[in-house]
């Protein structure tokens, strides 16, 4: 285990868990509310229905895939709590900052070397 206040742990673990469940309750109303499952979809017949429909379902797509995405990071950070891995740095295996962490509690990567990473792409 890296050397975080068992407290602040706790606390990033409860927000995660708390973030978990909103993202699931969001999943399923962006797809509750995309237009393209409807049933009613076959009986729409008036001009411009079809665009917005299609807009929509892109919309809802990628809404869709970006909850998804952070419950796939959210699910990560809390699996590296339960190994007890949580806060290392991934590229240099430094603890990431708290601070970080408690503003992010999924980063990945320390201050250091995301601003590396993010250098590094915009080159």
């Amino acid at each position: 285990m890296l050397n975080f206040p068992k407290k602040t742990l706790e606390f990033i673990k409860r927000h995660l868990n708390r973030q978990q469940k909103q993202i699931d309750k969001s999943l399923q109303e962006v797809e509750q509310d995309d237009p393209a499952r409807s049933p009613a979809l076959a009986e729409s017949s008036e001009p411009g229905t079809d665009s917005y429909i299609a807009d929509v379902h892109t919309k809802s797509i990628v809404l869709g895939q970006q909850l998804k995405n952070t419950k796939l990071s959210i699910k990560a950070a809390l699996t590296k709590i339960k190994n007890g891995t949580y806060g290392k740095c991934e590229n240099c295996g430094n603890q990431i900052e708290i601070g970080r962490l408690l503003a992010m509690p999924t980063a990945q990567y320390c201050v250091s070397c995301s601003k590396k990473r993010l250098n590094s792409r915009s080159k």
